[in-house]
């Protein structure tokens, strides 16, 4: 396994578990859900989809819950991540997550 693919898996990991987290604190990201489903569950896949859109309802509600962790653009943000998206993508979802006041760290 190459070592993108590697990564490609363990960021799929990283997105479920956030899933599961969310349900934990009450949130069930029904439409997330529905959209990785038609991505087969490819979580990579769903983010370079995503990230550039405007859609934010998953993003407001895991802000008002204080799980700003729990989103797409904190789990692409993660160190281990960083050979795995484009510097773009890592930049919108550094913006988007300032905005909310999240404390991002750079690479």
């Amino acid at each position: 396994m190459t070592k993108i693919n590697y990564l490609k898996n363990k960021f799929n990991e990283d997105v479920i578990e956030s899933i599961e987290e969310s349900k934990k604190f009450g949130y069930i990201p029904t439409r997330f859900i529905q959209m990785l489903q038609k991505e087969n569950n490819d979580g990579y896949k769903l983010a370079l989809k995503i990230v550039k859109t405007n859609a934010v309802s998953g993003l407001e509600k895991l802000w008002e819950m204080g799980r700003l962790d729990l989103t797409m653009e904190a789990r692409i943000l993660k160190p281990e991540y960083k050979d795995l998206f484009s510097k773009e993508i890592i930049d919108i979802c550094t913006k988007k997550l300032k905005q909310l006041g999240y404390k991002v760290y750079n690479f």
